[in-house]
């Protein structure tokens, strides 16, 4: 997880950030199971929410705006982690996606 911490203070979201906790438990959750991609609600802003005392549309919210920090303070990054041109920051589950991908570097347990 410690690469997980520098990259996403690299995008200016620190631990004293509003949103920080949600975001690496979320990347937790992702790491452990990528089909939870595909059901964010239910398979990670729920489990989320339960284990930081939020309701799952306040984590959406957090995950949201830690997004978007990230597009003000490192965009160029943002678009190196993206591997492609981005016009704008991206949606949140877009971005979990994409820090998945980074931060595994592409490979998946399961092949």
């Amino acid at each position: 997880m410690k690469r997980t911490e520098i990259e996403l203070c690299r995008l200016g979201i620190c631990p004293n950030y509003v949103g920080w906790h949600e975001l690496t438990l979320a990347l937790r959750l992702i790491q452990d199971d990528p089909m939870r991609l595909t059901a964010l609600m239910r398979q990670v802003y729920m489990p989320v929410g339960e284990a930081v005392g939020k309701d799952w549309t306040a984590v959406e919210r957090n995950l949201r705006t830690v997004v978007r920090r990230a597009w003000k303070v490192n965009p160029a990054y943002m678009v190196e982690i993206a591997a492609r041109p981005l016009e704008r920051w991206p949606e949140t589950g877009e971005f979990l996606g994409m820090m998945y991908v980074f931060l595994t570097d592409g490979v998946e347990d399961a092949m």
